[in-house]
């Protein structure tokens, strides 16, 4: 039953995905097979991303698994770096997992930092990084507010997270400290609640407006993991000038008031505008 309905899930997910509009039953086609090969032949698959990339895909790696199913797998917010992103920007992936953003944005010719500190995950990150030759520096770290060491989780594909109980230890770094003094065009972070943390570990940039556009989860990982809405987060951003926006389907920005949990936000200074 567990895997009939997660057929179904997956269906629903290709057939609604705007990026297979126009070819939704070569996609489904595409996604059946990628089953196959993982559940029969017990191989991976070469997932396309973007116009020139790939990325190697496992069944049970999300990250990997929503490439093959929609190239891009998250449509609104790729299409927002398609167009921000030039040839020599740099771009910062915090929680970069198999490191499909990251990817993304070296094909868009973008200088990037990669921070993935789950072991597995960032030996996948590694390969994927080595398969296309882009100018992107992975590093094994996490992003918080401080340096030093921290525990995290381990063997949870993209929901392992910093955890007083976590079974491994991994280096904390600052963005701060990562970028020193240079200007990020574009950051990304996706850590599992705890993106507040990253965010006060740059706030030397941010103050400065050297990070000139972020994308943030912000669904409810924020509530389990720090015990709190994104109302902080946004408290934090707005403070140092920023305004809050979410993309629309073609990926333009579009400014919001209501700061509640649901589809990734973006910030940037409102002195770009």
């Amino acid at each position: 039953m567990a895997a009939l309905a997660h057929a179904k899930n997956v269906v629903r997910y290709v057939w609604a995905h705007p990026a297979n509009q126009g070819r939704r039953t070569r996609a489904l086609l595409r996604a059946a097979a990628f089953q196959a090969r993982a559940r029969v032949l017990r191989r991976r698959t070469l997932a396309r991303l973007g116009c020139n990339s790939v990325v190697w895909a496992d069944l049970h790696r999300t990250g990997a698994s929503k490439v093959v199913y929609a190239n891009p797998p998250d449509h609104r917010e790729m299409l927002v770096w398609k167009r921000v992103l030039r040839s020599g920007d740099l771009f910062v992936d915090v929680g970069a997992n198999i490191g499909s953003y990251a990817i993304w944005a070296g094909e868009l010719g973008a200088e990037v930092i990669a921070l993935e500190p789950a072991e597995d995950t960032f030996a996948l990150l590694a390969e994927n990084v080595a398969l296309n030759g882009y100018a992107i520096n992975p590093i094994r770290a996490a992003a918080g507010a401080t340096t030093g060491m921290a525990r995290f989780t381990s063997g949870r594909d993209s929901v392992n997270q910093l955890a007083p109980e976590g079974g491994v230890q991994v280096q904390m770094v600052t963005i701060d400290s990562v970028i020193q003094r240079r200007t990020v065009v574009g950051m990304k972070v996706d850590v599992e609640g705890f993106e507040l943390d990253v965010l006060r570990g740059c706030e030397q940039a941010l103050s400065e407006h050297r990070i000139r556009l972020i994308q943030l989860e912000w669904n409810a990982a924020s509530a389990a993991a720090a015990g709190t809405d994104r109302q902080p987060v946004a408290d934090l951003l707005v403070r140092h000038g920023y305004r809050l926006y979410r993309p629309d389907e073609r990926g333009a920005l579009l400014p919001i008031t209501d700061v509640g949990f649901g589809p990734d936000v973006f910030a940037s200074p409102a002195s770009a505008e």
